[in-house]
């Protein structure tokens, strides 16, 4: 599998997902830099994956199961 990170860095991710998603992998499948990771960021990177990938409009459940994993992960892990 392949993505490209919406964070403008124009790297193509290769490989699937591991088997336990830490932070690093979170913020990867968000498009986030793992660095500059808020609650604001969060939400609004979530909203932008899931309008593109949203099984009701064609996008994969596995992947959007990913991208809800990726949120709560780092939104456990952000402070307020």
């Amino acid at each position: 599998m392949m993505m490209k990170p919406s964070s403008g860095s124009g790297k193509w991710i290769q490989g699937g997902f591991q088997a336990k998603m830490d932070r690093k992998e979170a913020a990867q499948i968000l498009g986030l830099r793992e660095s500059s990771v808020t609650r604001n960021r969060i939400k609004e990177a979530h909203r932008r994956m899931m309008i593109a990938n949203h099984p009701d409009r064609g996008g994969s459940p596995y992947l959007a199961s990913k991208i809800n994993e990726a949120k709560d992960l780092l939104d456990r892990n952000t402070s307020r």
